[in-house]
């Protein structure tokens, strides 16, 4: 091993060369600029945020990285389901403590171009060298083959793409031939050094990104059942002639399954800490992805497959105007195309197939398992996934489509990241391939020195050839400077926050307002909270929260091209400087537009003309730098007393998570609090302890326990109190010791909570007939409305018609299924009205009947038929007049019928309470003062 060192240094040192040289030009501006694109998302800025926000949460505020204040401000995001690549946070903490943020982003992206192509030479050099076509490690092909293996991919077209698109976590996929590696010589060998490293390089994958978890399960499966069925026929992916360390025997089916439980076991102790954080939000329903995110959108293009990306100088060099393609919907794929093979790839691999077919197979079948899986649920065929087979329009299916259904498999919903096993199967084939193509041409000069030279030339050749349309040069960089407003900003020595424009908020699915996580970045130069903020997946109040607020509400619709009512714009004007006071906002930073970045660049006037005449300020920029202007806004004085009035829109802003909307309760307005804590926002400025008040009423019901309430202020108790049914005034003072001077958290944590469906009584009589529902009935009748429900979402059943006139529903007694549904223009004809009386008629006694009315003649031929067919379900017909609803029984007698009718609507509801929140207690006034 010792004589064969030197060849590691040296596949290091040119794996460092071509890392250099094919990322160019980030090393000659390693500390200004990083890989990205100003004008797609700036993900780049979220991954460098992120090793910042690491840092310093650990470092400066001793809290978990895996939450935030900063941005989300006030709410605040978890970052348990987020993109964070932990594994570069972490291995750029320490780099940070010495170098430059920028710097640091880019050492960790290039040392895993480095680690990434060197696990891939080890991988491919132990399959070389230890299957039963055994290569001699005194010979040099073998490395020079692994090196080729390496280079493919590490610098593969696809990883060029992510690291353009500055998605980082899927440029950080240096430790999946390391695990590959060290999961072959578990299954192989045996001993526990191996299931540790294969352990150890499985949980770095998962800390680089937690979907990774899907593609280490599919490595493992594929390569185990390759094993085992290569071991059946004689045969080894590798090491055919090892034997288990002392036993002199090869390792039996039983010995790998305990190497694989090991390594199982190993993985989950080493990621418990993270996995444990993450669990409880994955499988909270409120941070689950809607359908299938964006999955047949993000899926691989057969002709993509084959295209090159447009990084490529041959590819037309248009890169912005492609991305901008994709934005509007106009480009030649869905997405931009970030999985392209390789001619010369695929033609190597191909060779390495067939010289290397029997233990090259399971290779193969990786390849191919992983190109469909990449293709998405749908064919997609340029651009297009729905063909006209002579008229009639058709869609192919593909087995993407079962992993949507399967729990842990379907936590990859982006098909096309599949391509980064691919490419390793890819690798392993070209390392078979150009290991053949080696030997064939130098196979009587290998061991000489001049036969050497002539390998080395042949290998560079050979790179060439399967590099050559992977290259991605000039790869596009984003400007990494922070403007110098920030540092004069971040050296003030209060605490306050900062609003930005552009103002928005991001995650995986959409925006609202015009988000550039750029300014995100810049907050690790300022270190003060902000407004707005980029995540991955959140609960829907984290964008309902700031959509809700007038000011927000018209800056974010300005910049998204939308115009803006005079009530918000009056409402907005109205509480803007109450929210600089209520934030502790002290500047509003007004950002000019990136170049070809919509929206806002062509919105940035309007909407800055928009916050400026909406946010009270002082009328020169207090900092300037060029394309930025920090004013200093003027924050409305806090009363004293301050009463927020919940129920009315003036409170949305202070309340924080866990409350419902405004709406009436028990005769007042009011806001119910829906889980076991709910958030209230106090603003508080200068010295003194504070009285708060709360007119606060528990939800009760029949049988209900003591509800009790403890209050919270920024985490310390500062009362508890049981509460009795209605309204009541709760009272307690608030410490100066436990304030501070800005935005407070008062918490209120509730003893229990309760869904009124489950707990209050129910209501299944159907009016005097005897009978009861067995299913929610919900009847409502308008002037231009039938609205028949039966059932509870989400099983409800629309059974209206929709008719004008008359709209009946048969509904079974025992099962409360829908028998029959039917309507009848009974404003038309007597025909109409005959066929319904017919329709009745043939109704079995004991049904249920439901009837509802729609329009104002509906009953223009009320027929002596159709009266008699009415009074045969219960109904009392003498004297309707539309609108009406009817719920009633067939062979009910007449009049006992439940019914409704009056002007502008008649609505009946029957069945259990529909309200399915879960409530604690409802607030109105909230009264905050200074005490005496």
């Amino acid at each position: 091993m010792t004589k064969k060192l030197p060849i590691h240094f040296v596949v290091l040192a040119v794996y460092t060369l071509l890392t250099v040289g094919l990322t160019w030009p980030v090393a000659a501006q390693l500390t200004t600029h990083i890989p990205g694109e100003a004008t797609w998302a700036f993900d780049e800025s979220t991954f460098i945020w992120n090793m910042w926000w690491f840092k310093h949460s650990l470092l400066s505020l001793g809290q978990t990285p895996l939450a935030t204040t900063y941005t989300f401000f006030p709410l605040g995001i978890k970052l348990t389901t987020y993109t964070f690549n932990l594994f570069n946070a972490a291995l750029g903490l320490p780099l940070q403590l010495g170098l430059s943020l920028p710097l640091a982003s880019n050492l960790t992206l290039l040392f895993g171009y480095v680690a990434g192509a060197y696990g891939t030479f080890l991988l491919v050099l132990y399959l070389l060298t230890a299957d039963r076509y055994r290569l001699s490690t005194d010979s040099l092909t073998p490395y020079l083959a692994a090196f080729v293996a390496g280079a493919v991919y590490a610098f593969s077209a696809s990883r060029m793409m992510y690291v353009a698109l500055g998605h980082y976590n899927f440029v950080t996929i240096q430790w999946f031939p390391f695990y590959t590696l060290f999961l072959l010589k578990t299954l192989q060998q045996g001993r526990f050094k191996n299931a540790l490293l294969a352990a150890l390089f499985a949980a770095l994958a998962i800390y680089a990104e937690l979907t990774y978890s899907v593609f280490l399960l599919f490595i493992t499966v594929i390569v185990v059942l390759g094993e085992q069925g290569l071991a059946g026929s004689g045969k080894r992916l590798a090491g055919s002639g090892k034997q288990v360390a002392g036993s002199g025997q090869p390792l039996g089916l039983r010995g790998q399954l305990v190497g694989l439980v090991g390594i199982g076991l190993m993985t989950f102790v080493l990621t418990v800490p993270f996995i444990g954080a993450v669990l409880p939000d994955f499988l909270n329903p409120a941070y689950s992805e809607p359908g299938w995110g964006e999955g047949l959108k993000l899926s691989a293009d057969l002709v993509g497959l084959v295209t090159l990306t447009p990084l490529h100088p041959l590819a037309g060099g248009n890169w912005v105007g492609e991305l901008r393609a994709v934005i509007e919907g106009n480009s030649r794929f869905s997405d931009a195309n970030t999985l392209f093979l390789g001619y010369g790839i695929l033609v190597v691999a191909l060779i390495g197939v067939v010289v290397r077919r029997r233990v090259a197979k399971v290779w193969l079948w990786s390849v191919v398992i992983f190109t469909i899986l990449s293709l998405g649920p749908l064919l997609t065929i340029n651009g297009q996934n729905r063909f006209d087979l002579d008229g009639i329009e058709v869609t192919f299916p593909l087995p993407f489509t079962l992993l949507h259904y399967i729990p842990v498999l379907n936590a990859n919903r982006v098909p096309n990241r599949f391509g980064i096993p691919l490419t390793l199967a890819l690798a392993v084939l070209v390392g078979y391939g150009a290991a053949w193509l080696l030997q064939k041409v130098q196979p009587e000069t290998a061991s000489k020195p001049t036969g050497r030279i002539i390998a080395s030339l042949l290998t560079a050749l050979l790179l060439v050839l399967l590099l050559f349309d992977q290259f991605s040069l000039p790869l596009p960089l984003t400007d990494a400077r922070v403007p110098d407003v920030y540092a004069q900003i971040g050296a003030e020595p209060d605490d306050f926050t900062l609003m930005q424009l552009p103002l928005g908020w991001r995650n995986s699915y959409g925006t609202l307002g015009a988000e550039r996580t750029q300014l995100q970045y810049y907050q690790s130069v300022h270190q003060r909270p902000m407004l707005g903020g980029n995540t991955s997946r959140n609960p829907h109040f984290k964008f309902d929260y700031y959509a809700a607020i007038p000011l927000f509400r018209a800056i974010t619709e300005a910049e998204l091209y939308r115009p803006v009512d005079e009530t918000t714009l009056a409402q907005a004007r109205q509480q803007a400087a109450d929210l600089m006071a209520l934030y502790n906002i002290k500047y509003l930073v007004i950002h000019e537009p990136i170049p070809f970045r919509k929206p806002y660049e062509d919105t940035y006037l309007s909407t800055r003309m928009l916050a400026l005449d909406l946010i009270p300020h002082q009328p020169e920029p207090v900092y300037e730098s060029p394309g930025v202007q920090a004013f200093a806004v003027e924050q409305a004085a806090i009363p004293d007393a301050l009463v927020i009035d919940f129920g009315d829109w003036t409170s949305d802003p202070y309340r924080g998570y866990g409350w419902a909307g405004n709406e009436t309760v028990f005769d007042a307005s009011g806001n119910w609090a829906t889980a076991a804590e709910a958030e209230i926002f106090v603003p508080v400025r200068g010295a003194g302890d504070r009285r708060i008040a709360l007119q606060i009423a528990p939800f009760s019901y029949p049988g209900a326990p003591e509800q009790r309430v403890e209050l919270r202020l920024n985490g310390a108790t500062v009362g508890s109190y049981p509460l009795h049914d209605g309204w009541q005034t709760i009272e307690t003072s608030l410490p100066e010791a436990e304030l501070v001077n800005g935005l407070n958290r008062l918490t209120l944590h509730f003893a229990h909570t309760a869904q009124p469906r489950q707990v209050l009584p129910t209501n299944l009589a159907i009016g005097q007939t005897g009978f009861e529902t067995p299913v929610d009935l919900e009847v409502n009748s308008g002037a231009d409305l039938a609205f028949i429900t039966v059932g509870h979402a989400p099983e409800a059943v629309d059974a209206s018609a929709h008719r004008r006139g008359l709209n009946v529903a048969v509904v079974a007694p025992n099962s409360g299924e829908v028998v029959s549904m039917r309507g009848f223009d009974t404003a038309a004809n007597t025909f109409e009205a005959n066929a319904l009386a017919e329709f009745i008629d043939q109704v079995a006694d004991g049904q249920i009947v439901i009837v509802a009315a729609q329009g104002l003649d509906a009953t223009a031929f009320l027929t002596p038929e159709v009266v008699t067919a009415l009074e045969s379900v219960g109904v009392q017909a003498d004297g309707l007049t539309p609108p009406f609803s009817a719920i009633g029984v067939k062979g009910a007698a007449g009049g006992s019928a439940l019914q409704a009718q009056g002007e502008g609507s008649a609505y009946l509801r029957i069945g259990l309470s529909p309200d399915t929140r879960t409530l604690a207690a409802a607030v109105d006034k909230v009264t905050v003062e200074t005490l005496k």
